[in-house]
């Protein structure tokens, strides 16, 4: 079975590729929704990530506010970089659990592992990449999170460049144009899984 990496910074529009492959039989791992699950109070980096930024973070029942941890992490490197390297090795324990799981069961098509930050966690087998223009992306983001355009420009500034996302990739997805455009490119991609 094929494990695709995808991969693209915030909002170019990795949800909409992953779940049309999704439609067509793939199994998708998310690693944004195990990042989410692994800071809930009394999962493995809630912890840690408590210790080093201080319970400022934590709402009145002590959990993690993400919000306002994104706030801290898209306007200072080192803790960004700080967050990066807690997470990443659960995420990781936790895509290869699932990665096994889909295969054990045999039922797909492939795997998608849709992952923002798929080559900062060492995570790309194959990498096939999600691109859209940064200003197509800062008003995706903002309109998806309830951000400033300040806050999305700073998120994007934060993530790798296209170019370095690019040298990875072994195939380019280019969804900054309609659906109609981003589905025939799916399409194609799809005939050779």
């Amino acid at each position: 079975m094929k494990v695709i990496g995808l991969t693209g910074g915030t909002g170019s529009g990795k949800s909409v590729v992953s779940k049309s492959l999704a439609a067509a039989g793939a199994v998708v791992i998310d690693a944004d929704k195990i990042a989410h699950e692994i800071i809930l109070k009394g999962e493995p980096a809630y912890q840690e990530i408590v210790k080093y930024y201080g319970t400022g973070i934590l709402d009145a029942k002590g959990n993690i506010i993400r919000r306002r941890l994104g706030e801290i992490v898209f306007h200072d490197a080192e803790k960004l970089a700080f967050l990066n390297q807690c997470t990443h090795k659960y995420i990781c324990a936790e895509v290869d659990r699932q990665i096994a799981k889909a295969e054990k069961e045999n039922t797909a098509k492939a795997v998608i592992l849709d992952a923002p930050l798929l080559l900062e966690a060492g995570l790309e087998s194959r990498c096939d990449m999600v691109y859209a223009d940064p200003e197509v992306r800062a008003k995706r983001v903002m309109a998806r999170d309830g951000v400033s355009y300040d806050l999305a420009k700073a998120r994007i500034a934060n993530q790798k460049s296209w170019e370095e996302y690019k040298k990875s990739a072994s195939v380019v997805i280019d969804n900054s144009k309609e659906l109609a455009y981003l589905q025939g490119q799916l399409d194609e991609i799809l005939k050779t899984i």
